[in-house]
Formats: structure tokens, sequence, C-alpha cells
């Protein structure tokens, strides 16, 4: 399966390619380096354009442990570079002063989520990271055993516990198609939503989309995104 290539934070004024009145500007950008859903740390990432140096800024990081990078790049089109245990994976953004959009990506078994764009005199907002190992995956007989004892969502911090479950479920983990999601198992940082196995049809896309109100214990909150994955051929 390709996964849908994510763009981030809209504006109304994305199609601005380059800065105001055209002219190129630098921002700061962010974002989260996966592999089939799970973040990547300790990996080098590098804008290809070096035009840019100063002490306090950079165009090349090293992820965190939740897979998250921050480059210092001009707006326009940018490539980025990095390299995984020797396979190379290029990015080509285009970069506004108020959101970036991945145009393309060469190796589709690889995602970069989560995009910001920031001012440079600007501290980096911080978020709850997240995890899922079937992200961008085809399901079948085969790996099944990914999603059969439920949804698993693994995040940077530990989980706030929402005083209704229910309720918390069925606003911040939408389902499309629609499934039955059953009761929450929240330990720490992860969440584990059981579901009817029933209930899934083959050779089917699905999103998930998780949204704004899970929370850290420490109050950072989740950046909107979408979880796809495909469901092929099961015999259940």
């Amino acid at each position: 399966m390709n996964p849908k290539v994510e763009e981030t934070d809209s504006s109304a004024l994305l199609g601005l390619a380059g800065g105001i009145g055209g002219q190129s500007v630098f921002v700061n950008i962010s974002g989260q380096i996966k592999k089939a859903g799970i973040a990547l740390g300790n990996i080098e990432i590098k804008a290809m354009d070096p035009s840019f140096s100063s002490n306090s800024q950079t165009n090349s990081s090293t992820t965190n442990s939740a897979g998250r990078f921050y480059l210092s790049i001009s707006t326009g089109f940018q490539s980025l570079q990095f390299s995984d245990a020797g396979t190379i994976v290029n990015i080509l953004l285009q970069v506004t002063p108020f959101s970036a959009t991945v145009l393309s990506l060469d190796n589709s078994g690889y995602q970069i989520q989560s995009l910001d764009v920031y001012n440079l005199d600007t501290e980096a907002p911080l978020y709850l990271e997240l995890s899922v190992p079937y992200d961008g995956l085809l399901i079948d007989n085969g790996n099944f055993s990914l999603i059969s004892g439920g949804f698993a969502f693994t995040f940077s911090e530990d989980i706030e516990m929402p005083s209704n479950q229910t309720l918390w479920v069925a606003e911040n983990f939408l389902v499309n198609p629609s499934i039955t999601l059953l009761s929450p198992s929240i330990s720490k940082n992860n969440v584990q939503i059981m579901i009817n196995n029933g209930d899934f049809t083959a050779f089917t896309p699905y999103t998930i989309t998780l949204n704004t109100g899970i929370k850290s214990v420490t109050g950072k909150i989740v950046k909107p995104i979408t979880i796809q994955f495909a469901v092929g051929g099961l015999f259940l």
C-alpha cells in the first residue's frame, strides 16, 4: 500500500511557495520521520540547500526518540534527505511562512508527518507524539495480529486519564469506514482500543483520525493526524 502523503497546517496562503511578495524567507520547520508508523529516532536528516548557516540554527538535524527533527530552511520548494541503515530517502517539500506540504517521498515505506513551520525567533512547539505499528500497511491474514487485538497507540508521554473513556474514544478516535470501538485500556503512554474484528471489510482502505482531546499528564496535546491502512483478503 502506498500511504497518502500527509500535509500539515492548511492556510489560505498555501499557494505562496515563497515568502511575502514572492521573496524567500528563512523559517524553522519540524516534523516526524516514521517507518510503517513507527517513529525513527537517531536518524540524521538534512536540507539539501546549504545556503543558510547560523550559530543558533541548522540545516541538518538528528531525530529524537519520537522521530522528530528541527531544521532551518528557506521557503519555496525544498529537498530533504535522510538515511536509514543505508537506505537513502528523499523528500520534496513546499514551504511557506505558514505551512509545509510533502509533495513527494521516494520510498513509500516511510512517512513524514506532523509538520510545523514557525519563525526563527519562536520556540519549537511541543506535541504529544505518536507511533502506530500498522500505519501505511496492507493488513491481511499474514499480519492481521497487528490489529486483531485492537488498535494500539504508543505516545511519547503518559496519557491523562479521561473522566469519560467512552466519550473520549468517540470524540478523539474517528474510524472511516466506521467500525465499533469498544472500551479502551490506558496504561501510562499506551492506549489499546478493543474492536469487533467482524466489522472489517476485505479489500478496503481505512483511516483513523486522532483529535486534540488526547493529552499527556504534562498538558501536551496530539497534533491532529490521520493514520491510514488497508485491509486485504481476510478469512476470519
